[in-house]
Protein backbone atom coordinates (compact mmCIF):
# COMPACT_ATOMS: atom_id res chain seq x y z
CA UNK A 1 0.00 0.00 0.00
CA UNK A 2 1.24 3.49 -0.92
CA UNK A 3 -0.11 6.80 0.38
CA UNK A 4 0.49 10.17 -1.31
CA UNK A 5 -0.79 13.62 -0.36
CA UNK A 6 -0.79 16.25 -3.10
CA UNK A 7 -1.82 19.89 -3.11
CA UNK A 8 -3.03 20.93 -6.54
CA UNK A 9 -1.91 24.46 -7.42
CA UNK A 10 -0.98 26.50 -10.51
CA UNK A 11 2.50 24.97 -10.75
CA UNK A 12 1.17 21.41 -10.58
CA UNK A 13 -1.52 22.09 -13.19
CA UNK A 14 1.00 23.75 -15.53
CA UNK A 15 3.23 20.68 -15.36
CA UNK A 16 0.20 18.41 -15.87
CA UNK A 17 -0.77 20.37 -18.99
CA UNK A 18 2.78 20.06 -20.35
CA UNK A 19 2.92 16.32 -19.67
CA UNK A 20 -0.49 15.79 -21.32
CA UNK A 21 0.65 17.77 -24.38
CA UNK A 22 3.82 15.67 -24.62
CA UNK A 23 2.08 12.30 -24.18
CA UNK A 24 -1.57 11.73 -25.09
CA UNK A 25 -2.06 14.95 -27.09
CA UNK A 26 1.29 14.73 -28.86
CA UNK A 27 -0.04 14.02 -32.36
CA UNK A 28 -2.89 16.52 -32.28
CA UNK A 29 -1.01 19.52 -30.90
CA UNK A 30 2.00 19.25 -33.24
CA UNK A 31 0.28 20.56 -36.42
CA UNK A 32 -1.28 23.48 -34.54
CA UNK A 33 2.01 24.42 -32.89
CA UNK A 34 3.82 24.16 -36.24
CA UNK A 35 1.27 26.46 -37.87
CA UNK A 36 1.57 28.93 -34.98
CA UNK A 37 5.38 29.03 -35.32
CA UNK A 38 4.95 29.60 -39.07
CA UNK A 39 2.63 32.54 -38.35
CA UNK A 40 5.19 34.01 -35.91
CA UNK A 41 7.94 33.73 -38.55
CA UNK A 42 5.69 35.19 -41.27
CA UNK A 43 4.66 38.13 -39.08
CA UNK A 44 8.32 38.81 -38.21
CA UNK A 45 9.22 38.75 -41.91
CA UNK A 46 6.34 41.08 -42.82
CA UNK A 47 7.23 43.48 -39.99
CA UNK A 48 10.84 43.62 -41.17
CA UNK A 49 9.77 44.10 -44.82
CA UNK A 50 7.32 46.89 -43.95
CA UNK A 51 9.87 48.68 -41.77
CA UNK A 52 12.58 48.38 -44.44
CA UNK A 53 10.23 49.55 -47.16
CA UNK A 54 9.07 52.53 -45.13
CA UNK A 55 5.43 51.44 -44.99
CA UNK A 56 3.45 52.52 -41.95
CA UNK A 57 1.40 49.34 -41.49
CA UNK A 58 4.02 47.29 -39.66
CA UNK A 59 2.37 47.58 -36.21
CA UNK A 60 -0.51 45.07 -36.77
CA UNK A 61 1.99 42.45 -37.95
CA UNK A 62 4.21 43.03 -34.93
CA UNK A 63 1.28 42.81 -32.52
CA UNK A 64 -0.03 39.61 -34.13
CA UNK A 65 3.43 38.01 -34.12
CA UNK A 66 4.03 38.88 -30.47
CA UNK A 67 0.55 37.65 -29.53
CA UNK A 68 1.12 34.28 -31.23
CA UNK A 69 4.59 33.99 -29.69
CA UNK A 70 3.13 34.66 -26.24
CA UNK A 71 0.48 31.98 -26.74
CA UNK A 72 3.10 29.46 -27.83
CA UNK A 73 5.41 30.17 -24.92
CA UNK A 74 2.63 30.29 -22.31
CA UNK A 75 0.41 27.49 -23.68
CA UNK A 76 0.92 25.10 -20.76
CA UNK A 77 0.51 27.85 -18.16
CA UNK A 78 -2.74 28.99 -19.80
CA UNK A 79 -4.09 25.43 -20.03
CA UNK A 80 -3.06 24.77 -16.42
CA UNK A 81 -4.84 27.90 -15.20
CA UNK A 82 -7.98 26.94 -17.12
CA UNK A 83 -7.87 23.44 -15.63
CA UNK A 84 -7.33 24.77 -12.11
CA UNK A 85 -10.42 26.96 -12.43
CA UNK A 86 -12.49 23.79 -12.91
CA UNK A 87 -11.25 22.21 -9.67
CA UNK A 88 -13.27 23.29 -6.61
CA UNK A 89 -11.30 24.55 -3.61
CA UNK A 90 -12.30 21.53 -1.50
CA UNK A 91 -10.80 19.17 -4.13
CA UNK A 92 -7.33 20.73 -4.21
CA UNK A 93 -5.77 18.67 -1.42
CA UNK A 94 -5.83 15.00 -2.40
CA UNK A 95 -4.87 11.99 -0.31
CA UNK A 96 -4.44 8.97 -2.56
CA UNK A 97 -4.09 5.40 -1.36
CA UNK A 98 -2.79 2.87 -3.87
CA UNK A 99 -3.63 -0.77 -3.19
CA UNK A 100 -3.43 -3.96 -5.23
CA UNK A 101 -7.10 -3.83 -6.25
CA UNK A 102 -7.18 -0.15 -7.26
CA UNK A 103 -6.68 3.26 -5.76
CA UNK A 104 -8.81 5.81 -3.97
CA UNK A 105 -8.47 9.60 -3.97
CA UNK A 106 -9.89 11.38 -0.94
CA UNK A 107 -10.62 15.11 -0.73
CA UNK A 108 -12.55 17.24 1.76
CA UNK A 109 -15.78 16.64 -0.12
CA UNK A 110 -15.58 12.89 -0.75
CA UNK A 111 -13.68 10.06 -2.33
CA UNK A 112 -13.36 8.44 -5.75
CA UNK A 113 -12.29 4.89 -6.50
CA UNK A 114 -10.33 4.10 -9.66
CA UNK A 115 -9.16 0.91 -11.28
CA UNK A 116 -5.73 0.66 -12.81
CA UNK A 117 -7.36 -0.27 -16.11
CA UNK A 118 -8.62 3.31 -16.55
CA UNK A 119 -5.05 4.65 -16.84
CA UNK A 120 -4.03 5.29 -20.46
CA UNK A 121 -0.56 6.71 -19.82
CA UNK A 122 1.80 7.19 -16.89
CA UNK A 123 4.60 9.73 -16.70
CA UNK A 124 6.92 11.39 -14.24
CA UNK A 125 9.02 14.49 -13.86
CA UNK A 126 11.56 15.30 -11.20
CA UNK A 127 8.85 16.33 -8.72
CA UNK A 128 5.62 14.60 -9.81
CA UNK A 129 4.00 11.39 -11.02
CA UNK A 130 1.13 11.61 -13.54
CA UNK A 131 -1.66 9.18 -14.31
CA UNK A 132 -3.46 10.23 -17.50
CA UNK A 133 -6.97 8.84 -17.81
CA UNK A 134 -7.71 10.37 -21.22
CA UNK A 135 -6.77 13.38 -23.32
CA UNK A 136 -8.67 15.77 -21.02
CA UNK A 137 -8.28 14.16 -17.59
CA UNK A 138 -5.19 13.42 -15.59
CA UNK A 139 -4.09 13.03 -12.01
CA UNK A 140 -0.94 14.44 -10.48
CA UNK A 141 0.88 13.12 -7.43
CA UNK A 142 3.70 14.95 -5.65
CA UNK A 143 6.73 12.76 -4.95
CA UNK A 144 7.42 14.75 -1.77
CA UNK A 145 3.93 13.84 -0.56
CA UNK A 146 4.72 10.13 -0.31
CA UNK A 147 4.09 9.34 3.35
CA UNK A 148 3.97 5.58 2.96
CA UNK A 149 6.27 4.09 0.33
CA UNK A 150 8.98 5.29 -2.02
CA UNK A 151 8.98 6.59 -5.59
CA UNK A 152 10.56 3.31 -6.72
CA UNK A 153 7.72 1.31 -5.13
CA UNK A 154 5.14 3.59 -6.75
CA UNK A 155 6.81 3.19 -10.16
CA UNK A 156 6.90 -0.59 -9.77
CA UNK A 157 3.24 -0.77 -8.67
CA UNK A 158 1.96 1.34 -11.56
CA UNK A 159 4.01 -0.55 -14.14
CA UNK A 160 2.89 -3.90 -12.74
CA UNK A 161 -0.82 -3.02 -12.50
CA UNK A 162 -1.18 -1.11 -15.79
CA UNK A 163 1.44 -2.79 -17.95
CA UNK A 164 2.54 0.71 -19.03
CA UNK A 165 6.05 2.07 -18.96
CA UNK A 166 6.30 5.31 -17.00
CA UNK A 167 7.54 7.99 -19.41
CA UNK A 168 10.14 10.46 -18.14
CA UNK A 169 9.26 14.03 -19.16
CA UNK A 170 11.58 17.01 -18.86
Amino acid sequence: MLIIQTTIDQRAMTVLARVNRKTLRRGSSFPVRTLAWFVVALEAFLTAAYLRGGFGSWLPNTVMGLFMLGLLLLEDRINGAAGLRHIPEDHRVVNATFQDSGYVCRTQSGENWYSYGSIQAAAETEDFFFLLLDRRHGQIYDKKGLSWGTPEEFRALIQKKTGLKIQKIR
